[in-house]
């Protein structure tokens, strides 16, 4: 009992610290480091950028109580966002962002950087404007609308056109995140497609086609799949049970109908907590296939019981070579 109140008395003494770190260390204060920031905003861009989320930043590194993140953003065209380390105490007169070290940068250097990505996504929104009414540069994906009806050729040659679009700028656009091409229809507003786009050399390379969990009638899809699932588990193999976290949903290139769905199963038995020795639970793999427009459900099977014992890529090939041979197109 003693423990845990020393305990609490050290979070409570810490927290106070942290708060009044500022205080204790003699580092400028929250309003004032808006303000230097404000002005300096204004001094050297006309007002021409904002600024939000200012918060300080403990470098337990350095120590500096002066430093804070903060996104900037063009007030006019607030697409063009960045966020950045700043020192607002020695902004008005020394502006080197000294966290980025020999680079010797400003504001105005990650300023033009944006400013040239933004420009750069324009661009590729121009060129597109007849075939992808809609396009959207995410975090983690390119998102895309294509109108009216979809056709099979119709919509590889516009994914085609539109890989090699960003290929050909892809210094430019300067995306250091895993990506994937996100698709939108008419049919399916909410979201249809997702596309994991491999990065070879700098160049992105679509590769199998992913139903969304978006979609408009998941949710029924999902558990009329899960209950046949269920159904086989309960008289076959009672020992598994369905994982949510651990599933594909491959759509087939050829139909955009025909999707198998590919479950992980988790061995009940295994218990790592008795073990000494971490065992992968996820020895089973079931792939059920379905048409997503018609409704109708082929029929589902279990396609291997010791997937902890062959690598990621054997996995894909054992998939490739099942889907493929109920007439699916990865």
């Amino acid at each position: 009992m003693k423990t845990l109140i020393v305990i609490g008395v050290l979070l409570v003494l810490f927290f106070i610290f942290v708060s009044n770190f500022s205080r204790f260390m003699g580092g400028i204060s929250t309003n004032k480091a808006a303000q230097n920031l404000e002005n300096y905003l204004e001094k050297e861009h006309k007002g021409e950028l904002g600024f939000r989320e200012l918060n300080r930043f403990f470098n337990a590194a350095t120590m500096n109580p002066n430093m804070f993140t903060v996104v900037i953003f063009h007030k006019e065209k607030p697409e063009i966002e960045f966020y950045c380390h700043v020192n607002p105490k020695e902004l008005l007169e020394n502006d080197t962002l000294s966290y980025y070290g020999k680079e010797n940068l400003k504001i105005a250097d990650l300023y033009e950087r944006e400013r040239k990505r933004y420009e750069t996504r324009q661009n590729v929104k121009a060129d597109f404007v007849n075939d992808i009414p809609e396009i959207k540069f995410e975090n983690d994906r390119f998102e895309i609308f294509v109108p009216g009806e979809i056709e099979t050729a119709a919509l590889h040659d516009v994914i085609e056109r539109f890989v090699a679009r960003l290929n050909s700028v892809y210094e430019e656009l300067d995306i250091p995140y895993t990506m994937s091409l996100f698709i939108k229809t008419e049919a399916h507003p909410e979201g249809f497609i997702d596309i994991p786009l491999e990065n070879i050399e700098n160049q992105w390379h679509p590769q199998m086609f992913m139903l969304s969990a978006t979609l408009n009638n998941f949710d029924t899809i999902e558990k009329v799949i899960k209950q046949r699932i269920q159904t086989d588990l309960d008289a076959s193999y009672p020992n598994y049970e369905i994982d949510d976290n651990y599933l594909k949903i491959i759509l087939d290139k050829s139909s955009l109908s025909k999707i198998a769905w590919v479950q992980y199963l988790k061995d009940k038995t295994i218990d790592n907590d008795k073990n000494e020795k971490w065992q992968n639970p996820l020895t089973g793999l079931y792939i059920t296939y379905f048409d997503i427009q018609t409704g109708h459900l082929y029929f589902g099977e279990m396609v291997s019981q010791e997937n902890d014992n062959i690598s990621y890529d054997e996995t894909l090939a054992l998939i490739k070579l099942k889907v493929e041979a109920e007439g699916i197109q990865m």
